[in-house]
Parts: structure tokens; sequence; C-alpha cells
């Protein structure tokens, strides 16, 4: 009988792809190195990424120059590959602002507090947007799960003080562990959210889904005039992740909200 086309198995052997490169990695490697062990992973998540995101966009690591401050180094560097480029080598590339497509910060797990880690990402971003390309995106990506009992509810509380009312500090994509996805949404009301403007959602996926869609979403959102009938490839959850959210924030709301069901 021939096998049956599944576009959701397809996306969950994604995000087990991840987990199982990244245990080979950390048995051959042990917990001695643990520098080597994070740098390993980002490069696997830059592996993955490569093998779906646009030809036009190259992915690596390195830094953003902009006129008055430089980036932190950035794990992951989505930059295009149609503009010249101030210096490479392999997968470093330092760039010009306007060359920045997205940037994305990798960790294990978080140690201490997550507002810290957002801080780093949103302050190289609001460089990036403020030099003139205010279409960059930013993602945080957490390989272990996000183990706290509010853990949705903490996430989107702090990445909305670490945005404070401004859209260029804005985090647009969050994989918190396997199972915590967050995304925010320019205009709440075009996915039926409870505010119309600025917001951000949480969603809380199964079997590693959270991974997978943090990187549907870095394709989607990268690549412009994409045939919106496509999305049935890429977001293949049935019904849409919509009904999978949990709470909601405003940018300029002061707590996070539990949808109503």
């Amino acid at each position: 009988m021939p096998r049956q086309r599944d576009f959701l198995e397809y996306h969950r052997s994604i995000a087990a792809e991840l987990q199982v490169t990244k245990d080979r990695v950390q048995n051959l490697i042990g917990d001695r190195h643990w520098h080597t062990v994070g740098i390993s992973k980002e490069a696997i998540l830059r592996k993955v990424l490569r093998g779906h995101i646009a030809e036009t966009f190259h992915v690596g690591t390195g830094f953003v120059c902009g006129p008055d401050a430089t980036s932190h180094q950035i794990d992951i560097l989505i930059s295009s590959r149609n503009k010249p480029i101030l210096f490479g080598d392999g997968e470093l590339r330092f760039v010009t602002p306007d060359m920045a497509i997205g940037i994305v910060e990798v960790k294990t797990q978080i140690q201490g507090d997550l507002k810290d880690v957002l801080h780093k990402l949103a302050d190289d971003v609001e460089m990036i947007r403020t030099n003139g390309n205010q279409q960059c995106m930013a993602g945080l990506f957490i390989y272990e799960p996000y183990s706290t009992n509010d853990g949705p509810e903490r996430i989107l509380r702090r990445v909305r003080e670490v945005a404070n009312g401004n859209e260029s500090r804005v985090i647009n994509w969050i994989a918190a562990g396997p199972n915590i996805f967050v995304r925010y949404w320019c205009k709440g009301e075009d996915v039926q959210s409870n505010v119309h403007g600025p917001v951000w959602h949480s969603y809380t996926l199964d079997d590693y889904l959270a991974h997978a869609y943090f990187l549907s979403n870095i394709v989607w959102d990268t690549c412009s005039h994409l045939d919106l009938n496509m999305q049935y490839a890429w977001f293949p959850i049935e019904g849409g992740k919509e009904n999978y959210r949990r709470y909601y924030v405003g940018l300029n709301d002061t707590q996070p909200t539990r949808f109503d069901f």
C-alpha cells in the first residue's frame, strides 16, 4: 500500500532531527566542554535552517556593524546574498544593518533570568532597526524545556518588559524548549486576537512542534510574496496553531492574559 503524505509528521521529524543530532554530539563531548557543546548546537540549528530557507539568504554567524556600534556575536545571522559584505570567511560574516534579514540567539537552556538573554537580543535588533532596517526580525531558540510553572506567562511578561513599548525592540519568535512557542503579530486583528494591534501569543504544542514551528516561521516570515495557499506545507497542525494559543500580551499591556476557550 502506498504511504500517504503527512506534512505534520514531516515537521515532527525535523524537530526530532535537531534533538537526535544534539544528543549525538553531546554523547561524544560529555560535560567537560560546555562551550564547545553550545557552539555545536548553534551549528546544528544553522545546518537545519540552511536546508529550508530561500537560497537568496546566507545562514551563518557573525556581527552587524552599525555606524556607532557593533552587535554582539550573533549565533545565527541570516543575511542577504544580493549585497556586498564587509568580511566573510565560511560561515562567519561581518555585515552592515541593511544586510541583516534575521538574527537568532541559541541557548541549550536558560540559567538565571530569561530577561538578561532577551535584553541582549533586543539591544542587537534595535541597533539594526534604528539604522534603517525595520524589516530585520529576531528570535530566541532554547533546546531544553523551560520548566517553570508559569512558563508561557513569564516569557510573555519578560518579552514585553524588554520591548518596553518600543517596536524596534520587539522579538518575533521564541521556542522555549520543545513545547512552548511564542510569536509576535503586528496586527492582532489578523489572527482574531483579543488585542487589535501589536501582540504576542504563546502556544503550547506537543511532540517538539515548538522547535519545528520556530523554523517554519523563520522560513515563512523572511520570504516576501509567498502564496498563502502554500501554508499547508509549513504549518500543518489541524485547524492551525491558533487553536493551541494559551496567553497573550499586547505591546503596551502590563500583564499577560489567558485566552478564554
